[in-house]
């Protein structure tokens, strides 16, 4: 009888794969959290839909619900867009699982008004990125420039999202696995143009000309998104 032994380096290979498909699906349940309400239900994108009110070059993109992860890519012609809730949020915690390929870039947008304008909280992970600016489209344009935030992100790993939205002018603040990223306080001129109360919208990024926004292949993936309205 001939008996065949997988090699170290070959074991340890097959391990690390299963270990890195595990960790990129959908973890179990998360404990109840007083007070918030899940925002994606893991199998269905019950509760959000494409933003069609924002300008043409931002309407695309890709989004699917698989293995547990809600999926964003760009279209076959690089193309991006929005998904944002159905319901409206004013104040509130924000929390959700966050996995980024690089490059690619995203962002959570708050109060995001019909015409797109809104508050951007930044996750462009690409070269010359920022991760947790806040950055207003369509009205002020960058308003905080947060050029240490990537030291909080971990590449090739999930990562744990706290966005806190309370007031007016607006005070936004970022948390990424548990350490303070962004702490803003709007004035009536930064935040001029934005409502107080809008959608909740999550960013796949089209082709810029210049800028690598995006790698062909590349996903963001969110997971157990919740919150807690104030």
């Amino acid at each position: 009888m001939t008996y065949s032994f997988l090699s170290r380096p070959v074991l340890l290979a097959l391990f690390t794969g299963l270990w890195a498909s595990h960790h990129c699906m959908a973890e179990d349940k998360l404990v109840p959290e007083e007070g918030f309400i899940s925002l994606f239900d893991g199998e269905t994108m019950k509760g959000w839909r494409p933003h069609l009110g924002v300008p043409k070059a931002h309407i695309g993109g890709k989004w699917e619900v698989r293995d547990g992860l809600l999926i964003g890519d760009q279209d076959e012609n690089q193309g991006g867009g929005f998904l944002i809730t159905d319901g409206q949020y004013e104040n509130f915690i924000l929390r959700f699982d966050l996995y980024q390929d690089y490059p690619t870039d995203t962002g959570i947008f708050v109060r995001m008004q019909e015409d797109g304008k809104s508050h951007q909280i930044t996750f462009d992970n690409r070269p010359e990125g920022q991760i947790g600016s806040i950055y207003l489209p369509w009205t002020q344009s960058r308003v905080l420039a947060n050029p240490e935030g990537y030291q909080f992100f971990k590449q090739g790993a999930w990562n744990q999202v706290e966005i806190r939205v309370e007031g007016e002018p607006s005070h936004i603040q970022l948390f990424i696995n548990g350490e303070k990223v962004t702490d803003f306080q709007h004035t009536e001129a930064t935040t001029k143009g934005v409502g107080t109360k809008g959608y909740i919208g999550l960013q796949v990024h089209p082709k810029t000309p210049g800028i690598v926004h995006w790698k062909a292949g590349n996903t963001i993936r969110y997971r157990n998104i919740r919150i807690k309205p104030l």
